[in-house]
């Protein structure tokens, strides 16, 4: 009697009954490994989210913090909302309400009088912010704003100079500008601060500051046409 032949049916059928075994024998011998894989999957979801979750808490803490601070702030409270930026600045360090909180604390000690306090948080700053980040122009304004009340003229003059590399907008430039072109006049280095006057006047004619620089320049003028007659 002859050989019984082997559909290509039977075959697909044989294939797939003995894959199916394969993979019961699989999973009966890994299962405790594929259940502990699917619990860690689970469990570092779990952790994820609740990682996302704590840090959107505490960003919404940080910025109902900050928000209380910028009341005393307002209010001319300085030295109060010095501490108060301190306090936000340190628990809530990384988040932008806490880089906020520490430009300001330098500002408010600025405000308050107290130029050393405001020149160490002006630096910490500084050593703290990214290199993009928005604030570090106003930190080296602040720094520059202090040298300038302690009347350490060439450092004033010297952070003025790098936050005009800094600035960006129109704005910032012209408000550098005319902060360094007092602080030149200041040190009777007169033509630098004529020619920086004279910058801002023929860049941004149309800027609603620029008559107020146009009427400190002709002071300017005035006082240095003087000094040079007497001699």
């Amino acid at each position: 009697m002859g050989r019984k032949r082997i559909t290509k049916k039977k075959l697909k059928e044989d294939a797939f009954v003995s894959a199916t075994f394969e993979a019961g024998h699989f999973i009966q011998e890994n299962l405790t490994r594929l259940v502990m894989g699917v619990v860690g999957v689970l469990v570092l979801i779990a952790m994820v989210w609740m990682y996302f979750n704590y840090r959107r808490e505490q960003v919404n803490e940080a910025e109902l913090a900050l928000f209380k601070a910028q009341g005393l702030y307002l209010n001319g409270q300085f030295a109060l909302a010095a501490s108060d930026f301190e306090r936000v600045a340190e628990e809530y360090s990384g988040t932008a309400a806490g880089d906020k909180a520490l430009f300001f604390a330098g500002d408010a000690h600025y405000n308050a009088g107290d130029l050393n306090q405001a020149l160490t948080r002006f630096e910490e700053c500084r050593e703290k912010l990214a290199g993009d980040n928005p604030l570090m122009l106003n930190a080296v304004i602040g720094q520059a704003a202090v040298y300038e009340q302690m009347e350490d003229l060439d450092k004033a003059a010297a952070h003025y100079g790098e936050a005009l590399k800094m600035a960006v907008y129109d704005y910032q430039k012209i408000e550098v500008m005319d902060a360094l072109s007092r602080v030149l006049a200041m040190e009777g280095k007169n033509e630098e601060a004529l020619e920086m006057m004279d910058r801002i006047i023929e860049d941004y004619p149309d800027n609603p500051r620029t008559g107020s620089i146009v009427e400190r320049k002709a002071e300017l003028l005035a006082r240095f046409y003087a000094a040079t007659e007497k001699k």
